[in-house]
C-alpha cells in the first residue's frame, strides 16, 4: 500500500497459483472440483454469484455443497471478494488477500484492486469533526474501463 494509493490489475494466472499454493498451506487437496472452481472463477469475465457458479459447474460433478464450501473459503481467506452491486444484490469478484477497495468495469467485470484509504482518511477526518466516529468502511466504485471505454469509442 502506497501513501497516494495506487490501482492494480489482478492476473488471472497468478490468481490461480497463488490459491492453489494456499489450499495446500491450509492443508487442503486439490481435487479435481476445486481446480474446477478455482479454474472457472479464474476465466470468470464479471463479477458472479454463487449460485451461477454451481449452475455451471454442475454438469461437471461439482455439487452445490462444494461449491458454496469453496466460495465460503476463498472469502474467509480474501481471495474473492463480496461486491454489492449497483441493483443492491452480491456478487463475488477475484482479489488477494489484504485491505483494498475495488472498482468494477459495469461493461466487461474488470476488476481494479485500490490499495489506499486516503479518500476515507479525508472522509473520516471530516465526519469527526462533527463528532462522529467511523469503525470501518466499504468502498466499492462502478464504472467503465478503458478497454471498454475505447471499444464504446470505435463503436460510434
Amino acid at each position: 500500500m502506497t501513501a497516494t494509493g495506487s490501482l492494480v490489475e489482478l492476473d488471472a494466472s497468478t490468481w490461480v497459483i497463488q490459491v492453489q499454493a494456499a489450499l495446500r498451506a491450509d492443508g487442503q487437496r486439490l481435487t479435481a472440483p476445486r481446480l474446477a472452481i478455482i479454474g472457472w472463477i479464474a476465466d470468470a469475465a464479471r463479477p458472479f454469484s454463487a449460485e451461477a457458479l454451481t449452475a455451471a459447474l454442475a454438469s461437471a460433478g461439482v455439487g452445490r455443497a462444494t461449491a458454496y464450501r469453496a466460495v465460503d473459503w476463498l472469502r474467509e481467506r480474501g481471495w474473492l471478494a463480496r461486491v454489492q452491486t449497483e441493483r443492491g444484490d452480491y456478487t463475488y469478484t477475484r482479489t488477494l488477500p489484504g485491505h483494498h477497495h475495488h472498482a468494477v468495469c459495469t461493461r466487461c467485470g474488470a476488476t481494479l484492486l485500490v490499495e489506499g484509504c486516503n479518500a476515507i482518511d479525508a472522509l473520516t477526518a471530516l465526519l469527526a469533526r462533527q463528532g462522529f466516529r467511523v469503525h470501518g468502511h466499504i468502498l466499492e466504485l462502478f464504472g467503465l474501463c478503458a478497454r471498454c471505454q475505447a471499444a464504446l469509442g470505435a463503436s460510434t
